[in-house]
């Protein structure tokens, strides 16, 4: 009992550091923030602040946290185009990574940062794990939807489209840029390349 208890507060703890780290490094941005700055916010001390994560860390659990809220909040509904556009491989797979796009879109900083911290190695993140399964699952329902991709075919085709997906967004963090479009039109012209029904 006393150890569920403890178990119970450590995770109430981790929670409140990590809405600390959340609001600030969105409110301030990562770099003007300390690790003392989300020990205030999270009414604790700075000790128990790095014994969830050093700023890195905390920046890798707060993007993968929305990433998988993002998840959750769709749960297993497959997305369909808007309006008139024909219901394509392409368009699905568009509208499955549109929020994902723009929480990276909308968070040019963090989002550069988050990649760079991925990139170096240094940090484990579920985006390469349970986020991972989860999205290349989405893809493999999107791309079968129609019967244009065979369901023998689809793991392998969706494992590629979650790789274009992943480095488009890597490639356009590393780049810098600010024009959200490119990395849109980058994506479908990826998904195009890589499922081949006809549009």
């Amino acid at each position: 009992m006393a150890a569920s208890m403890r178990g119970q507060l450590k995770q109430a703890t981790q929670l409140r550091v990590l809405e600390a780290a959340s609001r600030l490094f969105q409110e301030r941005g990562f770099t003007a923030t300390t690790v003392r700055d989300i020990a205030e916010a999270a009414d604790v001390s700075a000790g128990t602040v790095m014994t969830v994560g050093d700023k890195n860390a905390l920046l890798v659990r707060v993007f993968d946290a929305m990433v998988a809220g993002e998840h959750a909040r769709r749960a297993d509904v497959c997305p369909q185009p808007a309006g008139d556009a024909p219901d394509t491989c392409v368009r699905r797979l568009s509208v499955l990574v549109q929020p994902f796009v723009a929480m990276f879109t909308g968070r040019p900083e963090l989002a550069r940062l988050y990649a760079s911290i991925l990139v170096s190695g240094t940090q484990s993140s579920s985006l390469f794990t349970e986020l991972d399964a989860r999205l290349v699952d989405e893809f493999a329902t999107a791309i079968t939807k129609q019967g244009c991709t065979p369901a023998a075919d689809a793991p392998a085709k969706a494992q590629a489209l979650y790789a274009a997906y992943v480095g488009t967004l890597f490639t356009w963090s590393a780049r810098g840029l600010v024009d959200p479009s490119a990395i849109t039109n980058g994506l479908r012209t990826s998904f195009a390349a890589i499922c081949t029904c006809k549009e």
